[in-house]
């Protein structure tokens, strides 16, 4: 099992997020028009081929001209993804008036980001807010048809996939155990509890396809673990109650965007307008890009998802996410990636930034925090750039016991010495390299990290925080949940 995760982090580590999404919405689609094809659903697939593309090429065309309208950089991702969901949610047209109807909805959809959008953010998702918008005018309505038994296992393999990449299954399983309780329960109180009227319910509604891909969508979720289970429990609460108000019914479309609003109320959502000052190599292959900013809250270990479009970009697209190497409070941040040999477009535009540019963080998030109890010691294991959420624990160190182990290839990979030496936390690195350290007080540990080096450690008072590549990641959480210790948390570093 081990080993497949593995496997699975380094296969998913070349694709983005939006990338991801895309994918698996595009193989959702072709699965669903291949099942037209041969009569397993009730609709012409060239209509529906036909739909989609209309869609596709309406989100994506609106978002450039309001893009350029509201002087905003677009992100043809999002657009795509839009695209994509409102062709697996509305019936494929049967006229061009149809058509017609299906690319004024992707218009409201991304209208709808530029137009209720609150300090650079927009509030609602944007194909949730169309299929409201569309429905209470009586303009269009969403048959929500790939809730279909037929699309049920492509369907679960591509949100598995998703949440697993976005690391939102906890959340997820919140509102699937939520609403699957509320509907089996509604069926007890109605006497109609049976095998076959639970199969029907279930996959009557579009659960699965809305928990992997609505629901997670991360620009409107509030920035916590905590928050995120609240929202996902409420929304599973209004999809699966028939309530209905003012002559409107809690479609899982109103579900969400009343859940997109209350999580907007009580999260940190907002973008956050960065201006490049510097570049600085750290370690062999790894730089620092340092900006300045505006004074905004967030928590030490958390993370910016960085907007950075530019010419020719490759598959990978023109986001990512860094951790944000900082003090709260503070005008200026920093992250931190490393540059392999062969890396992306993205990482090239990075390295090409010049001073005085502004960037976009398009939203910050993660709940790779410390504890707000100072009194709980804290064994933090780094591999490579993992190390970057340890260097803004050891900037905001003041009254709590940390130690870091810091596994790295050689001793020239070792980023951030001098900050991390500036601080009062302990350092150790774990290598096989015996050449000097580059701090004279470090201690080091042959060899790599193992359950021997964490027991030295870990004590039952500590937390364990564990960051870098996907692979060792697992690796290590397997070896720190067998320990008695407080907790363990993680944070991958994939999709860079």
């Amino acid at each position: 099992m081990n080993d497949f995760r593995q496997r699975l982090d380094a296969l998913l580590g070349y694709l983005t997020m939006y990338k991801l999404v895309s994918m698996g919405l595009l193989t959702i689609i072709v699965v669903a028009a291949g099942l037209m094809l041969v009569g397993y659903l009730p609709y012409s697939p060239i209509g529906f081929v036909a739909g989609t593309v209309v869609l596709v090429l309406s989100a994506y065309s609106s978002n450039r001209f309001l893009g350029w309208l509201f002087g905003v950089k677009t992100h043809a991702d999002s657009a795509i993804i839009t695209g994509f969901i409102l062709a697996l949610l509305f019936s494929p047209p049967d006229s061009f008036l149809d058509g017609a109807k299906l690319a004024i909805v992707a218009i409201i959809a991304m209208a709808s980001k530029y137009i209720i959008n609150v300090r650079g953010k927009h509030v609602f998702n944007p194909a949730a807010i169309a299929i409201v918008i569309a429905s209470v005018t009586g303009f269009a309505f969403a048959g929500w048809w790939v809730a279909s038994p037929a699309l049920l296992p492509v369907t679960i393999v591509v949100a598995l996939l998703i949440l697993y990449k976005t690391q939102k299954m906890s959340m997820a399983f919140v509102f699937l155990a939520t609403a699957i309780a509320i509907i089996i329960g509604r069926l007890i109180f109605e006497g109609n509890l049976s095998p076959q009227l639970i199969w029907l319910s279930l996959t009557s509604w579009p659960l699965v396809f809305f928990a992997g891909v609505m629901l997670c969508e991360p620009l409107t979720l509030p920035s916590t673990r905590r928050q995120q289970f609240v929202f996902a429990a409420v929304v599973a609460v209004l999809v699966a109650l028939p309530i209905q108000y003012a002559g409107v019914s809690t479609t899982p479309a109103v579900a969400l965007i009343i859940g997109n609003a209350l999580a907007f109320y009580v999260g940190i959502r907002r973008a956050v307008k960065m201006r490049f000052v510097s570049k600085k190599k750290e370690g062999k292959d790894s730089y620092e890009f340092t900006f300045d900013v505006p004074k905004f809250s967030y928590y030490p270990g958390q993370y910016v998802e960085l907007s950075l479009p530019h010419a020719k970009a490759d598959f990978r697209g023109t986001r990512r996410i860094f951790t944000i190497i900082g003090q709260p409070g503070d005008e200026q941040l920093s992250i931190a990636t490393r540059f392999p040999s062969k890396h992306s477009t993205y990482k090239d535009a990075l390295l090409d930034l010049r001073t005085g540019q502004a960037v976009q963080g398009v939203r910050v998030a993660g709940d790779f925090i410390m504890p707000k109890d100072r009194s709980i010691p804290l064994l933090c294991v780094a591999g490579g750039i993992g190390i970057t959420p340890f260097v803004s624990f050891a900037m905001n160190s003041a009254g709590r016991d940390i130690t870091i182990l810091y596994a790295v290839n050689s001793a020239d990979d070792v980023a951030f010495a001098k900050r991390l030496a500036h601080y009062n936390v302990k350092v150790i690195i774990v290598t096989s390299d015996t050449a000097k350290l580059p701090v004279a007080g470090w201690k080091r540990e042959e060899g790599m990290v193992t359950s021997e080096l964490l027991k030295k450690y870990a004590t039952p008072k500590h937390s364990v925080y564990i960051s870098g590549p996907p692979g060792m990641v697992t690796s290590v959480k397997k070896m720190a949940d067998s320990m008695d210790v407080i907790q363990v948390h993680t944070d991958h570093f994939s999709g860079y």
